[in-house]
């Protein structure tokens, strides 16, 4: 076992009991208790893990919570980031909506915005259902395997069908956004759609409330500057603001 599988196995093993033991881990995978809190602490420079005394904890701001939950979490800032993003949507435009819980607020703004010829595709169920019966939009459904806490599809079927769809614009939501570590999401299988979907979408638009900055979660997506635009809310931090706007990207928050 290597450092990347050892390390992985760790926040795998974190991820499914809440906290580790270096000794425990020591004796299960034979290796010795300085390699461990070798890892442990190279894990918690990366925002992963934090490090206590014998082991580790997860984050907790960086638990995976349900989709049902986390929609009702900071509506105002997602509703704000959402009309802000109907800005770079015009009619004729083809966009994909991720499964996110704030591009399910930009789907409920699509709504009430009136497109007359846009083409939505998403691999979220919540954003089918939100636009199923909106009249001017046409949606492609991925489809694949269903995550059915999330709402999200995903898989071979889902990479597959992305193959010959290209959209103007992808709207991307995050686990967690630092300049340091990049964009980073909960689910290894949705991160690879995003991926996906961001090599064939011409503008590539993050949207990450003020909450998920200098977070980390367990699988990168992208480096920052491989996006093309990070919006956020106004209640972003000013110093991590200025962080991103050195960025090789557009920036935008209501703060301006």
């Amino acid at each position: 076992m290597d450092i990347t599988e050892r390390q992985k196995w760790i926040v795998d093993k974190l991820n499914r009991n809440g906290n580790v033991r270096i000794s425990k881990i020591s004796e299960e995978l034979g290796i010795s208790r300085e390699t461990i809190r070798k890892d442990i602490y190279s894990l918690n420079q990366r925002g992963l893990v934090n490090a206590v005394r014998g082991g580790a904890v997860l984050p907790i701001s960086v638990k995976e919570t349900k989709y049902d939950k986390r929609k009702k979490m900071n509506v105002a800032e997602k509703k704000e980031i959402a009309n802000m993003a109907l800005h770079f949507i015009q009619d004729g435009f083809s966009i994909f909506l991720d499964y996110g819980t704030t591009n399910y607020e930009v789907a409920e703004a699509i709504k009430k915005a009136n497109f007359k010829d846009l083409t939505v595709v998403t691999n979220s169920t919540n954003v089918l259902k939100s636009l199923e019966y909106q009249k001017g939009i046409q949606i492609i459904f991925l489809g694949g395997n269903l995550r059915q806490s999330e709402g999200a599809v995903s898989g071979p079927l889902t990479i597959n069908n992305i193959s010959n769809i290209y959209c103007d614009i992808g709207f991307f939501g995050v686990g967690g956004i630092t300049l340091k570590t990049g964009i980073t999401n909960h689910y290894i299988a949705q991160v690879d759609v995003s991926k996906k979907m961001m090599d064939h979408c011409r503008i590539k638009i993050v949207l990450a409330d003020h909450t998920k900055f200098e977070l980390t979660a367990l699988y990168k997506t992208t480096d920052v500057q491989n996006v093309d635009i990070v919006i956020t809310d106004h209640l972003i931090n000013e110093k991590v603001a200025q962080q991103m706007r050195l960025a090789d990207i557009s920036f935008i928050d209501n703060a301006e």
